[in-house]
């Protein structure tokens, strides 16, 4: 790479970081380039790019997009590094590198950023196993529901009850009365 084109390269880093809603940076050596192609397009299914990229341009990138660059982000750009930018959903490209490490082991999950905080990669790989956001949302939506259907059910069922009685009642009153006429001819 030219060394005019560093800071191109750079300031589409540093608007990336600041325009995804989650970034992880990932060890992929060691991953053939069939399984890396891969990787890279179910990846932009789930609405993330990923992108490799040398180590001193993506710590430039961090400090320029105001990230604060810790001793854990020291540490993870070593080696060789992608960049994975989660632009729809935080979690999703995240759940595709999870899904890659537990089926080969690679690529390794170095550090990621969420809502600003920087996680480890054993707390990135807690994250990728969570469920997909539109599952949540339904398992939200059924807790939340649940106990009103019950209660709505439970109300219904009391109903019936007291037609029913109100009906025996009205049946029974009208057999008294037909016992009652027959009696009195």
């Amino acid at each position: 790479m030219k060394k005019s084109e560093k800071p191109l390269v750079v300031d589409d880093l540093t608007a990336r970081i600041k325009d995804a809603k989650s970034v992880t940076v990932v060890d992929y050596q060691g991953l053939a380039t069939k399984n890396l192609g891969e990787l890279r397009a179910k990846i932009k299914d789930v609405g993330g790019i990923f992108l490799v990229a040398k180590n001193t341009l993506v710590k430039l990138a961090l400090k320029k997009s105001k990230v604060k660059v810790e001793s854990k982000i020291d540490k993870g750009l070593t080696g060789p590094t992608a960049v994975v930018f989660a632009m729809e959903d935080e979690i999703g490209p995240l759940q595709v590198l999870g899904q890659a490490q537990k089926e080969n082991d690679l690529p390794k999950l170095k550090f990621g950023i969420f809502d600003a905080e920087i996680l480890d990669g054993e707390k990135l790989l807690a994250l990728s196993r969570l469920p997909a956001k539109n599952i949540l949302f339904g398992q939200l939506v059924g807790s939340i529901a649940g106990p009103a259907y019950s209660l709505v059910a439970t109300l219904q069922a009391n109903m019936q009850n007291l037609v029913f009685v109100l009906q025996s009642a009205a049946q029974n009153t009208s057999k008294s009365k037909q016992i009652s006429a027959n009696k009195s001819e």
